[in-house]
């Protein structure tokens, strides 16, 4: 659930979103308001990613983001969206990604994933569109829900992390990291409003 070691997780030298916990109708939930913000909540794991795990959860959004647009610069926003930080072997990326993230480790953050999957409410693409980021190629964005899902409304989510892994990256990560939930509109400038709950890892059956 909602508490610790769940941890703030902000972007340098971006506003970081609102994040507070509430009572919805008798369910605990994290709300996230982003007014031209992005962040989230992470929670620290060590899982064997040789094995099969599960993520469930529920959310919903108040709100599209009208401006947005699916894996692009300029557009990257999400009114709500959850990572996936994984670990791969150094030797299994390719040279130039290799070079960039010990780079990025050095200069930034010691603790930057491999890799990472981005599972979002997209304003305009279908669910199970998916791209690289626009930022990265260490970023798989997959579309779960899209503009024909319900507004204001709680939606369940289950997803068997290293099936995605390897349809994503070609293999199993050596071990799974992190879930960041979290919403994002500093590109565009427009305010999310999203709440999530219900947030379990466990074995897939």
């Amino acid at each position: 659930e909602w508490s610790t070691p769940w941890k703030r997780a902000d972007i340098p030298k971006l506003k970081p979103s609102e994040r507070t916990l509430v009572d919805m109708g008798g369910k605990r939930a994290l709300r996230i308001d982003a007014d031209a913000a992005a962040g989230g909540l992470l929670h620290p794991l060590r899982l064997p990613g040789d094995q099969a795990w599960q993520l469930s959860w529920q959310w919903r959004t108040e709100q599209r983001l009208d401006k947005a647009r699916f894996a692009t610069r300029e557009g990257d926003d999400y009114a709500a969206r959850v990572y996936v930080l994984l670990d791969y072997p150094l030797d299994s990326l390719s040279f130039v990604t290799r070079q960039k993230l010990r780079l990025a480790r050095t200069f930034f953050d010691p603790d930057l994933p491999a890799a990472t999957l981005s599972y979002v409410w997209d304003n305009r693409e279908a669910p199970g569109t998916h791209a690289r980021s626009a930022y990265t190629e260490t970023v798989e964005m997959v579309v779960l829900r899209g503009p024909q899902a319900p507004l204001g409304q709680w939606l369940t989510e289950s997803r068997d992390l290293r099936a995605d892994a390897i349809a994503a990256f070609g293999s199993a990560p050596r071990t799974i990291l992190g879930v960041v939930f979290a919403a994002d509109s500093d590109n565009t400038g427009e305010s999310a409003e999203s709440y999530f709950a219900a947030p379990q890892v466990r074995r897939a059956p």
